[in-house]
């Protein structure tokens, strides 16, 4: 009986480890007016908002054109740091890429690559420290730099998420 029940909770928590993983984090930037706005599809109904005056990151999902899926827990980062549960959407949440962003951890030299992996040839990075993220591909992450300059895949080890630091 022990022997069941210990299989099935393996079987059950499997998936959440293989998940928890490989998650990509980005953070909002938002500059257009007092609040960012998360909606329950791309280009669907506002379902919740996030002051812009406050430091937020979220877990990417998927990629949907230029819509991210988003998890539906958001963490504050600054003073006042929380979780932030969001509620009130049945399709989940969506945000617009160009208002999430990444930098690179350490040296970006060599860190975005042509191809989702590391024998990928290496892009040259072009004095521009920010990223949106554009695709998925395992643990790779597709990214173009904010000024549309660059582009390539960066290990999701190599991607600082957090807005108030440089990460190391």
């Amino acid at each position: 009986m022990k022997r069941t029940v210990l299989l099935l909770f393996a079987i059950v928590m499997l998936p959440l480890a293989i998940n928890a993983q490989g998650l990509v984090y980005a953070y909002i930037v938002d500059n257009n007016g007092p609040a960012t706005n998360i909606r329950n599809a791309p280009k669907g109904k506002v379902v919740a908002t996030l002051p812009t005056d406050k430091a937020f990151a979220v877990t990417l999902i998927s990629a949907k054109g230029d819509w991210w899926k988003i998890g539906d827990v958001v963490d504050q980062y600054g003073d006042d740091e929380m979780e932030i549960v969001l509620r009130g959407s049945k399709t989940g949440y969506w945000i617009h890429r160009s208002l999430l962003q990444f930098s690179i951890a350490g040296n970006p030299n060599g860190a975005l690559r042509a191809t989702p992996s590391s024998k990928g040839k290496a892009v040259k990075i072009i004095d521009e420290p920010y990223f949106h993220p554009v695709e998925v591909k395992g643990n790779w992450v597709k990214a173009v730099s904010t000024d549309g300059k660059t582009t390539g895949w960066i290990h999701r080890d190599r991607i600082c998420s957090n807005p108030l630091t440089t990460c190391p």
